[in-house]
């Protein structure tokens, strides 16, 4: 199948251009990239050297349009800022099998939302029914034969995959979840700001968007819950790690086979354990996602250049609290692993093909 890929000049577009060179389906035939337009992508991107896609000319989105037009394309990847993909998405959506969007463009079911989280008043409010939401994990047979996939953030695939169990069996309350992520700076992507430079970065963590992050209306949308989420830039490549705390409720205890008396301290271990089996069952089909055991904290580094999430979960009996944990790649399963993840399905691929579950270490 021929594709092409939008923004492949940006980091999640070089994934996207890496990921479809080793994809044995896939044949990569067009990239656009704003800011370096008449470059060959072996000019920004050394690594891709060898490959078949390492001798394409990046031209401009407008051009790329009328190459997807005039020429018999399959796929389409997206990986261009907000507010940009939804000019082009209507354009090329009756031309082509199938368009993965990255962008925040198409995540959100609520139009409103866009003006006051994302800046715009979005012009395309009747394709939000249309795009299909791209957590393969939660909507894998909506993604069957989906034409226009709408590709998850990543903070919002850590922290919805860690919680969306115990939030679907009612084991933790809706109200006052909170969610702690920490990114890499890759996250933000390949801007020249000051804010990115190694003397600002190094040694240094720092949290933004204090006055409400615009991932969260996407958290609370896949969880059906309140949440107050904090982000966090932390000095390291990639990777992201989201600790979320929330309330056991009494129900949730009940179905676990306890209840609040003396011994709740003494269960807290036998909690977690059987929490721990919650999620292992309710993830036991999924290749990208695994559950550690009880007592295990998941790391960023273990999950380097794959597409899995790596979950655990524990309670603490003293301020009956629950912490559920997730570590991901944000550059590949919270984004251009995810997309081919969510194309893999849509197209009637192998779900893993083209993806790795094995990292590199150190």
């Amino acid at each position: 199948m021929k594709a092409v890929v939008f923004g492949a000049s940006g980091y999640a577009g070089a994934e996207l251009v890496r990921l479809i060179s080793g994809h044995s389906q896939f044949e990569l035939v067009g990239v656009s990239g704003a800011s370096n337009v008449g470059m060959a992508l072996v000019d920004i991107y050394p690594h891709l050297i060898g490959t078949a896609a390492a001798e394409l000319t990046l031209v401009d989105s407008t051009s790329l349009v009328d190459y997807v037009l005039n020429n018999a394309i399959d796929a389409v990847f997206l990986a261009l800022p907000n507010n940009t993909a939804v000019e082009i998405v209507p354009k090329l959506l009756d031309t082509v099998r199938l368009i993965v969007d990255l962008s925040a463009d198409f995540r959100l079911r609520d139009a409103a939302l866009y003006e006051r989280h994302y800046g715009f008043i979005h012009p395309r409010p009747d394709l939000l029914d249309v795009g299909v939401y791209g957590l393969c994990e939660l909507n894998r047979s909506q993604l069957v034969g989906a034409k226009l996939i709408a590709s998850p953030g990543c903070y919002v695939t850590a922290a919805t995959l860690s919680l969306y169990p115990l939030i679907d069996e009612r084991l933790i309350s809706d109200k006052s979840i909170v969610v702690n992520g920490v990114s890499g700076i890759s996250g933000a992507g390949r801007q020249r700001n000051v804010e990115n430079l190694f003397g600002e970065i190094d040694s240094n963590v720092n949290a933004y968007g204090l006055s409400g992050h615009r991932h969260s209306p996407e958290i609370e949308q896949n969880l059906g819950a309140t949440i107050l989420f904090v982000p966090h830039v932390a000095p390291m490549t990639r990777g992201i790690l989201t600790t979320s705390y929330a309330d056991l409720t009494l129900e949730g205890l009940d179905h676990l086979g306890f209840t609040i008396n003396g011994e709740l301290e003494r269960s807290s271990t036998a909690i977690s354990y059987a929490l721990t089996a919650k999620l292992e069952d309710f993830y036991s089909k999924d290749t990208f996602v695994d559950v550690l055991p009880t007592g295990q904290s998941p790391r960023t580094k273990s999950t380097l250049g794959t597409n899995r999430a790596l979950i655990s979960v524990t309670f603490d009996s003293r301020t009956k609290k629950l912490v559920s944990l997730c570590a991901i790649d944000n550059m590949i399963k919270g984004a251009s692993g995810q997309a081919i993840q969510a194309a893999n399905i849509s197209l009637g691929f192998a779900e893993d093909e083209g993806l790795s579950r094995l990292g590199m270490y150190p």
